[in-house]
């Protein structure tokens, strides 16, 4: 006799044309009914042995078998009614037949809520299901939409179309009831075969799409700018590496800036414009422990007085009239984690001196309107290229500051006094230049080399770049001879070739460069003698014989 639960499952199995069988106590079959494909690996007649794991099942029990079967066990003790069916995605979802009201709640919820209208239409175009929200726009009652067509409501939309060719829209803007949805439009497909097609709603109207797209705009242009301001920060920087020289006065001072590299030391870089202050600053950057944080450069003569505060202390919103909404960081926050590079220290106004001294003091910044300190940590490099020293005495520069930061000083002697070094820079430019600009590499003469080495040099390492630049475009032919050259430089070698007799100008060489060497060393001569590659007596003669009397006496102790 068949129990209440047996008889529901049968009209379940019936409902949806699942296999039966009906087996005794022992797990035998004792009769079949196949309305579906039977599995492959179970061959089943009456008197066979059920497989342990279905002849395990218990009343009620179900499991899925053999990774494409569903089976449900029903019976009084033991399992006297297995159904098998083809197992369906709803089982993932809803448990079998849907037993579980949280999936079910869930599917549902999915199906019709108010932000996904869904429609979905079989391959003649007529709905097969309208979720609820799209039956309320329609002034449809639940359930009604159901077998009417498409185009009776929503005849430009290409849902058909979707459903006939199996090609899918990702967007469309559709008008329903006077309604403008923003829709796509998917095939639904069933063992590679189109059987129909569903629209789903991705914005309820044109307004939300101009938001959204508003929205992002914004985002993308905060993000640019930030993009080209981090560019700005961490752009390529130099190295030691990148610093070229012959000269033993500048070998000696890249040994002593790696060296202090490493520290928290304030530099203090002093020379002449264009002979690399920043280039040194950068590499001393490079090598630090702070490398991995902002280099942030600003030139202290190029901003207006009345400005400068705002550069380098930033401002809160409405500090002052024309400042930005939201405010501005300074050049301290951003330098935070970093290295701050004031180029041209001494132009400083007196008031903002005291401020940077502060600053370095108590490591806090006051914006400009703004009342709360902010905490900022940074590595600072300074650089001059007037006499500091001077302006200090005279009260032009602030005395306590000039001390604060001259706690590592880096003096760049001139292009002119290390004439060694100019033919090796100027090959390195016209290489650099012409793979830059794409242009045949050029040589450059003997004689031509000649006038550059005589050549004063008032722009210093920038006048030569700038003229290799001029050169790579203005020589015809592939070696820049003397007369390529300005005629600037081609007089100096005029006046150069009768300034005196090749004696005279060896002894003005010689001079050039133990006045270099005392300057590098601070006028230490055993250091000074060291660099010159020379024994310190001769170093004492030489001053005697060229009449040297350098300002500065220190020598080492046990001298």
């Amino acid at each position: 006799m068949e129990t209440p639960a047996a008889t529901a499952l049968i009209r379940k199995a019936q409902y949806c044309l699942c296999g039966i069988v009906f087996s005794d106590r022992e797990g035998r079959v004792t009769a079949l009914s196949r309305d579906f494909g039977w599995p492959e690996n179970l061959q089943l007649e009456a008197g066979f042995q059920l497989p342990a794991e279905l002849s395990r099942l218990y009343p009620g029990q179900w499991i899925f078998w053999d990774r494409d079967w569903f089976v449900q066990a029903a019976g009084r003790q033991n399992a006297e009614i297995l159904v098998f069916r083809r197992l369906r995605m709803a089982d993932q979802l809803l448990g079998p037949y849907g037993e579980s009201a949280t999936n079910e709640e869930m599917v549902r919820m999915v199906l019709n809520n108010p932000y996904e209208g869904l429609t979905v239409v079989d391959t003649e175009g007529h709905v097969t299901f309208l979720s609820a929200e799209n039956e309320r726009w329609l002034n449809l009652k639940v359930g009604e939409g159901a077998g009417i067509a498409l185009s009776s409501f929503a005849p430009a939309s290409r849902l058909a179309e979707v459903a006939r060719t199996g090609i899918a829209d990702n967007a469309q803007i559709v008008d329903l009831q006077g309604k403008t949805k923003i829709t796509v439009n998917l095939p639904i497909k069933k063992d590679l075969k189109v059987i129909g097609a569903v629209g789903k709603i991705l914005f309820q109207n044109t307004e939300q799409l101009e938001k959204l797209a508003s929205r992002v705009r914004t985002v993308e242009l905060q993000v640019e700018r930030y993009e080209t301001l981090l560019g700005e920060l961490r752009g390529q920087l130099y190295t030691f590496d990148d610093i070229l020289s012959n000269n033993p006065v500048i070998l000696s001072l890249i040994a002593q800036a790696r060296r202090i590299a490493s520290s928290s030391a304030t530099v203090f870089i002093m020379g002449e414009s264009g002979t690399g202050k920043e280039l040194f600053a950068q590499a001393i950057h490079a090598a630090s422990h702070k490398n991995k944080g902002p280099f942030v450069a600003i030139n202290c003569g190029a901003i207006p007085r009345d400005l400068i505060e705002s550069e380098l202390f930033g401002y809160e919103e409405g500090a002052f009239s024309g400042a930005r909404k939201k405010g501005k960081p300074g050049k301290f926050e951003l330098a935070s984690g970093g290295t701050l590079f004031l180029d041209e220290v001494g132009e400083l106004p007196l008031e903002s001196q005291a401020k940077l001294l502060r600053v370095l003091e108590e490591r806090k910044i006051d914006r400009l309107g703004g009342t709360t300190p902010l905490p900022v940590e940074f590595r600072l490099i300074t650089a001059t290229n007037c006499d500091l020293f001077t302006l200090a005495k005279s009260g032009k520069f602030r005395s306590d500051l000039y001390y604060r930061i001259n706690e590592f000083p880096i003096e760049i002697p001139p292009l002119r006094s290390r004439p060694e070094d100019i033919p090796l820079l100027a090959r390195h430019f016209l290489a650099e230049i012409s793979v830059r600009e794409q242009l045949p590499m050029l040589k450059i003469s003997d004689d031509a080399l000649q006038i550059l080495t005589h050549h004063d040099w008032p722009g210093n390492v920038r006048e030569l770049r700038n003229l290799m630049r001029q050169m790579t475009w203005k020589t015809q032919g592939q070696t820049i001879a003397p007369h390529h050259l300005p005629a600037t430089l081609n007089k100096g070698r005029s006046r150069t070739a009768i300034s005196g007799t090749l004696e005279e100008q060896l002894h003005q060489a010689e001079r050039n460069a133990i006045l270099s060497a005392l300057q590098a060393a601070e006028g230490n001569r055993a250091l000074a003698s060291r660099l010159l590659g020379i024994h310190r007596t001769a170093l004492y003669k030489k001053l005697a014989r060229l009449g040297i009397d350098f300002d500065h006496k220190t020598d080492d102790p046990g001298e």
